[in-house]
């Protein structure tokens, strides 16, 4: 498996972090935040949890790609 293969993945479960929230409110399983609390969602740790992995996708590619140029 290679760096690029692991930051494929990791970009993939990143994103499912952030989108879950947002489909689970589209198809109503959950109930919409009150107005006013629009940092909520950035204290949850379903979001940072896609932060973490985005972040860690990010630096391994920028590793993939200095490794492939030779630099």
């Amino acid at each position: 498996m290679t760096l690029e293969q692991i930051a494929l993945g990791l970009e993939i479960a990143g994103l499912g972090c952030f989108l879950w929230p947002i489909l689970m409110r589209v198809t109503g399983k959950t109930p919409a935040l009150p107005p006013g609390s629009g940092g909520a969602s950035l204290r949850s740790p379903l979001w940072w949890a896609g932060f973490v992995l985005t972040a860690a996708a990010i630096f391994l590619q920028r590793l993939a790609s200095q490794q492939a140029g030779g630099g």
